[in-house]
């Protein structure tokens, strides 16, 4: 199973691991690439997590881990996991993630409509194509936080 670019765009990310790890046949491989904290803000249409080797090694705790590694282009990582044949899913709901939306690390799900104000408009000024073009990307990153360029 290969999974690129998309963990960070889903918000219930718990059950989307756990769909991915139950669908994969015992001995398969899962291939995950996915950004982690620095890389900006980028929603098409929403961009809700960011990822560490850390969070990584607990969420994949279940599997055996082949490699793990930093993207050395762009903040981000790489996962190479097999399934073990006598696999049982390990507890998701501990883990916090670094949140695009609230700018912490948090165990619970939060939508954009409960994000705090300042964090709603500065992403919305990032999602903004006519403030972009009017304002460089630089300038909205050092007004309202690194999370857009």
């Amino acid at each position: 199973m290969i999974s690129t670019e998309v963990l960070e765009h889903v918000f219930d990310w718990r059950t989307v691991v756990n769909n991915m790890k139950a669908v994969l046949k015992p001995s398969g491989f899962i291939y995950i690439t996915t950004r982690s904290r620095g890389f900006h803000y980028h929603a098409y249409p929403h961009d809700y997590w960011r990822y560490e080797i850390e969070d990584m090694e607990k969420i994949f705790g279940d599997f055996e881990i082949i490699a793990l590694e930093k993207d050395w282009e762009d903040p981000g990582v790489f996962l190479k996991a097999r399934k073990p044949t006598s696999w049982s899913p390990n507890d998701l709901s501990q883990i916090e993630l670094y949140s695009m939306v609230v700018g912490r690390r948090i165990k619970e799900l939060i939508g954009m409509d409960k994000a705090p104000l300042a964090r709603r408009l500065g992403i919305r000024l990032c999602q903004s194509k006519t403030i972009r073009r009017i304002v460089p990307g630089r300038v909205i990153w050092a007004l309202i936080g690194k999370y857009c360029i």
